[in-house]
């Protein structure tokens, strides 16, 4: 007997709740297999070597399963927890970033509220001068970009063409044009225009959407307001939330927490907006189209770490290459100079080494982030991995304050 949608609907619910009690009972099992490893091992060992294992353990024990299996669920249902925490987030980062602004403020006597006030004016009139200059320029420069995009990546196809038929192509054992490569992989060239030209003008549109949205843009502004004005009320609050007894270690490990949110958060957001504004004029001096666009861009991909300047680059070096190679040259000389400017001067000064990560280490967490979250994971998983090395450390400072014997050589 076939079942009907919503009997399917049920079974594939009910069969969701059977596995989370599964994996609930597993979780308690492991917990008491467990304790109860321990106490069997210590009936075997001399007394100077056993192994105490109290309560206190047990839960700590309880506690660390139970974040792996948090995280977990967390990363299982991403996607619906990053539509609805990201106004939140973006909220959080924004009032993150001017509370040093605030602080300055209240010690020259302003209160916090009228301190809040005098930012978001100033961020309004920024805004406001902004769109009056640059939006209808920024607008008509991405109704543009969007409508070239079929001839740029035209353009960039005839280019490679004629390269490979006078340089591989005429190689006895290669195909004599790009379409007979394409042809052996069975793709043709109207399917790799239509692409690039979906998935660029897929990402403008979704960046258009999302900077439109009524949505964020009432609750965002609401939300940054509400963070910087209750900033420490909120954290008192978190604060009275930590048992008394546990303080003592929670307290500086939030300080330390905070000293690699904030300097990192910050720091990038001000070295984005001095790239991307140096971008611009760059690219305005040299006579680029689209300059304010893909300057935008270049500040947008500077936010993801090491990787960020070349993603940056790439948009304003590929177009430009499609239209004029010389200029292209320029444009390539002039983002490496700029790179150096912010590898050498700027990211020192104003970001450090806020997070404390292996630039090896950096990267295999961009792709991890990247793999997970996409664009948001690039952004997010640096500070968030800083956070969690953070995490680690002060585990192990536990245990090795707790359990020195562990640590003998």
């Amino acid at each position: 007997m076939n079942e009907t949608p919503m009997q399917t609907i049920e079974s594939t619910r009910n069969l969701g709740v059977l596995e989370q009690l599964i994996l609930i009972a597993l979780f308690v099992l492991l917990c008491l297999t467990v304790y109860f490893l321990f106490n069997i091992g210590n009936r075997h060992v001399l007394q100077e070597k056993k192994l105490s294992f109290k309560s206190k353990h047990l839960k700590l024990i309880f506690f660390v399963l139970l974040g792996i299996l948090a995280l977990s669920w967390m990363i299982g249902n991403s996607g619906l927890l990053l539509s609805i925490l990201t106004p939140f987030i973006i909220a959080g980062v924004f009032a993150y970033a001017f509370n040093p602004v605030i602080k300055y403020l209240i010690k020259l006597g302003v209160s916090r509220l009228l301190a809040v006030i005098i930012i978001f004016v100033v961020l309004i009139g920024a805004i406001a001068g902004f769109s009056i200059i640059f939006f209808p320029m920024l607008v008509e420069e991405v109704a543009s970009l969007v409508s070239a995009l079929p001839d740029i990546s035209k353009s960039w196809y005839g280019r490679v063409s004629e390269w490979y038929e006078g340089t591989i192509g005429e190689q006895p054992a290669a195909p004599d044009t790009i379409e007979g490569v394409l042809e052996s992989f069975n793709i043709g060239m109207q399917s790799v225009t239509d692409w690039f030209t979906k998935s660029a003008s897929g990402i403008l549109s979704g960046i258009g959407s999302f900077a439109s949205s009524l949505v964020h843009l009432v609750t965002i502004p609401v939300l940054t307001f509400y963070f910087m004005k209750d900033g420490d009320e909120i954290t008192d609050f978190s604060k009275k939330l930590i048992l008394p007894k546990s303080r003592r270690w929670v307290f500086p490990l939030m300080h330390k927490i905070d000293n690699v949110l904030g300097g990192f958060i910050r720091g990038q957001l001000l070295v984005a907006l001095i790239i991307g504004v140096l971008s611009s004029i760059a690219l305005l001096i040299l006579g680029v189209d689209y300059w304010i666009v893909l300057g935008l861009l270049a500040g947008i991909g500077d936010l993801v770490p090491y990787i960020g300047p070349f993603l940056g680059a790439v948009p304003a070096v590929f177009i430009t290459l499609a239209v004029d190679p010389m200029k292209a040259l320029w444009v390539v000389v002039a983002f490496i100079i700029i790179q150096q400017i912010e590898g050498n001067l700027i990211s020192p000064k104003i970001v450090g080494h806020s997070v404390g990560l292996h630039p090896a280490a950096i990267i295999f967490v961009l792709l991890v982030g990247g793999a997970l979250w996409g664009l948001v994971g690039l952004l997010v998983s640096v500070p968030l991995a800083g956070v969690l090395k953070v995490i680690i450390e002060s585990i192990i400072a536990w245990f090795r304050l707790n359990y020195p014997q562990w640590f003998r050589p």
